[in-house]
């Protein structure tokens, strides 16, 4: 008896070392089952529309698509390649996530190809990252010991003349009957993994998501039909299709693109004929773009200490944009700086300053150089970063001062505290002694996560102290410093009165945790104001002789600020292709979010996170109630015409055959 049980124990132990030689197959198996409860975790995380029957069928058909070719490779040549795929594809889902916990969206070819800018954003990345992340890595230890179990058991000098599972025969070589085997199998994987993916998004593609891959679409939707990997698989198609593939544009699409602009100019010369109309005509302008500066610290305090001092005090001075929202995409600081410039929206994934540079556009700085104004930007950081150089040689700046022009005597942060960088600024346009001068500078203090040094600002945050929020305000003050310190240079250097001034901000702190955003306004938000609590910026601009102060509750975005800043010098549109209406004009448009979010000051409309249009919800304003999201479908579809007409212009450079055409007319 005892000798049976040990001959059973031992053929127990051979047929479990040969399964465990099998194991890249059911191996296969285990790291389909891994990945798919990593996205449904994943899925979880980012709360854009729930998982559901098709995302994960779709994303299973992935998983096979990523695997199916492995069974055609040998035992040993499996185990290291599903471990190394294993590896590979737990990073891809992890930088996910960290990334859309900063900019709400997923990652892209695009972005991938502006890596090198990464390491600048070292301090951000550490603190997005949350313990419970590591669980995409739990299963890694596993793979690894699996695959060196395998090396090690199939080692050329244990080679025995065994087939299992029909894989080999004497001497090593495959049998016929094996190969043709593992040939069919994995022909037959690959078409179970096409079905798996295509009937889903051919189903919704056809109901729902129709149009979804027709256009430009915010990534969240197309990610809510094809998964993760499939999006990532549909994004690597369509950056092949637009920059080697062509595709092009018709000229349907581009007589529709000439017909908008034509609507939009009846708009915009509305201004020409206003009182304010050349109202600053002659003056210097000196704007200025504040990183992550948003609107909800204007008039606050902690503990009875004004948070903005010195801006309250100017915008009691200035006429002021309450609402007032930034437009930005993934691109960010970049995006804000196209938009106010250029009046045009930013593309729906990565930068137009790196992927368009070359393109031709109507931007402020080449209208003021015809006006003869001296234009100039200010950035204390290196030229490269979002493509800088380039895009500003485009845009026609007379000179860019970048990180080598300025002494970093106030180390902060990524690069020179405010302080010291408008200061400077001041001391560059002096320089120059060029009039009138056209000056843009761009802060960079208040970067996320706002880790100033605690010689910088005395400002106490009170109970925010400590958290990631309080050290937003505690950066925010500091810039407030700053500006209350280039206020007073301005008027030492008998500036201030010949000078308008412009300050915004350029887009959301990336704090988006409800919680502390009520405690400091004391009272709950509610779900319009929490969507544009995200979205408002500050806008205000500083008259000469503090005129024309006020508040203008007008709905005005960042893509306004050009054709508003050409109003009051008194510059007419012409045949300039621009989507901005000034913000000192009578003349009225909505203001258009790259997701297809939109508000005319009487409505606001948020998107579904799926995507769905008839899950967005619609509000009434000012009280902000939900009404029906029918009464939003005008507008909603007229958002989408407006960014789809952008992308056409600015992805295959439009504005050189729509000027050509007016000249021609």
């Amino acid at each position: 008896m005892i000798t049976q049980l040990q001959t059973a124990a031992r053929r127990g132990v051979r047929l479990s070392a040969a399964g465990l030689g099998l194991w890249p197959y059911w191996g296969a198996m285990l790291l389909i089952a891994s990945m798919l409860y990593k996205l449904n975790w994943l899925d979880a995380q980012l709360d854009v529309g729930g998982m559901n029957h098709w995302k994960r069928t779709v994303n299973l058909g992935a998983m096979v698509l990523i695997t199916f070719w492995t069974v055609w490779l040998g035992r040993r040549t499996r185990a290291v390649v599903l471990t190394i795929l294993d590896l590979v594809l737990s990073v891809a889902v992890f930088a996910d996530l960290v990334y859309f916990r900063y900019f709400k969206d997923f990652l892209s070819v695009p972005v991938l190809l502006q890596a090198g800018q990464v390491s600048s954003l070292e301090d951000s990345i550490w603190s997005l990252i949350h313990k419970g992340d590591f669980i995409l890595f739990a299963d890694l230890p596993v793979a690894i010991a699996l695959a060196v179990f395998v090396l090690w058991r199939f080692r050329p000098s244990r080679v025995r003349v065994r087939a299992y599972g029909g894989g080999y025969e004497s001497g090593g070589r495959r049998s016929r009957v094996g190969l043709l085997l593992r040939l069919a199998l994995g022909a037959a994987l690959l078409a179970s993994g096409i079905m798996m993916i295509a009937v889903p998004v051919n189903t919704q593609k056809n109901g729902w998501a129709r149009g979804l891959f027709d256009g430009n679409w915010w990534n969240i939707p197309i990610y809510n039909v094809t998964g993760l990997f499939g999006f990532h698989g549909y994004d690597t198609y369509r950056y092949a299709k637009e920059h080697w593939l062509g595709g092009g544009v018709t000229e349907a699409e581009i007589q529709e693109a000439r017909a908008w602009f034509d609507g939009r100019k009846q708009l915009q010369t509305q201004a020409e004929a206003e009182p304010l109309f050349g109202a600053a005509k002659g003056k210097n302008v000196l704007m200025i773009q504040a990183e992550a500066f948003q609107s909800f610290v204007i008039g606050q305090s902690v503990n009875g200490v004004p948070i903005t001092p010195n801006l309250n005090e100017l915008i009691g001075k200035s006429a002021y944009f309450p609402n007032f929202y930034h437009q930005t995409s993934q691109g960010r600081t970049s995006d804000a700086d196209f938009l106010t410039s250029c009046s045009l929206h930013p593309m729906p994934s990565g930068s137009v300053f790196i992927r368009f540079a070359d393109h031709a556009f109507d931007c402020l700085p080449s209208v003021l150089n015809e006006q003869g104004y001296d234009t100039t930007v200010h950035h204390a950081y290196d030229g490269s970063f979002w493509n800088r150089n380039n895009m500003y040689h485009n845009m026609d700046y007379a000179k860019f001062y970048n990180i080598k022009d300025f002494d970093i005597d106030e180390p902060i942060g990524w690069s020179l505290g405010d302080k010291s960088f408008l200061q400077q600024t001041v001391d560059q346009i002096k320089d120059r002694g060029k009039s009138p001068f056209y000056a843009f500078a761009i802060t960079i203090s208040s970067h996320h996560p706002f880790n100033l040094p605690s010689t910088a600002t005395q400002f106490d945050a009170g109970e925010f102290s400590g958290t990631t929020f309080g050290s937003y305000l505690q950066a925010a003050h500091y810039v407030d410093e700053a500006v209350g310190e280039l206020v007073d240079r301005l008027k030492e250097e008998g500036l201030w009165e010949d000078t308008v001034l412009l300050f915004y901000g350029d887009h959301d702190n990336s704090l988006y945790d409800l919680k502390p955003y009520e405690k400091l306004l004391g009272r709950s938000l509610s779900e319009v104001e929490q969507d544009a609590n995200v979205r408002k910026v500050p806008f205000f601009i500083h008259f000469p002789n503090d005129a024309n102060a006020g508040v203008n509750e007008k709905a005005v975005g960042q893509l306004d600020t050009t054709p508003t800043i050409m109003q009051l010098l008194g510059i007419p549109i012409g045949d300039r292709k621009m989507m901005g209406v000034s913000m000192l004009s009578a003349a009225a448009k909505p203001v258009v979010f790259r997701n297809g979010g939109y508000t005319d000051g009487a409505s606001y409309y948020v998107p579904g996170s799926d995507g769905v249009p008839e899950h967005g919800a619609c509000y009434s304003l000012p009280d902000g109630k939900a009404t029906d999201p029918a009464a939003c479908q005008a507008g909603r579809e007229a958002a989408n015409l407006e960014l789809a007409v952008s992308d056409r212009v600015v992805e295959h450079n439009l504005l050189p055959d729509m000027r050509l055409e007016n000249a021609s007319e």
